[in-house]
């Protein structure tokens, strides 16, 4: 917060990420100058939400014939704003209705490999990567087209 009269006894810090981690020090200001920080609070964690950032830099990568992989920069733990946190990773041929779509568990996964041994080499596909965790699903990442392997 920005600075506080010396009379207050407490003040509310706004615009914390969720399922974060903080610790807060006070420091007392005067005429003759700043005094040292006081010893941090203990370890408070702001409650849980659904996701808001999506991954970024969705792409294609190199696979075997009839695969379809998809890559992802991962959301990092800060952003992933509760436990549980997974992708969706959505995926259909250039063109068509209806979305497949995959579940992947893992924090860290920055690909998922769809094999389909009907698929033709270099079929297009639109593809888009969501975010979830235990309080909901969170938003898509824009629809890139890629294309299966060779």
């Amino acid at each position: 917060p920005d600075v506080i009269s010396g009379d207050m006894e407490s003040a509310m810090a706004v615009e914390l990420n969720p399922w974060v981690e903080y610790e807060f020090r006070v420091v007392a200001t005067n005429k003759i100058g700043t005094g040292d920080p006081s010893a941090p609070s203990r370890v408070i964690r702001t409650n849980e939400a659904v996701p808001k950032t999506p991954p970024a830099n969705v792409s294609g990568r190199s696979g075997r014939r009839h695969e379809l992989v998809i890559a992802w920069e991962p959301v990092s733990e800060e952003f992933q704003n509760g436990e549980g946190f997974g992708y969706i990773v959505a995926f259909r041929p250039n063109g068509t209705r209806g979305w497949k779509e995959k579940m992947v568990t893992s924090s860290d996964a920055s690909k998922s490999i769809y094999r389909d041994e009907s698929v033709p080499p270099l079929t297009p596909f639109e593809v888009k990567v969501g975010v979830y965790n235990n309080k909901g699903d969170g938003p898509f990442s824009p629809i890139v087209v890629i294309c299966s392997a060779e």
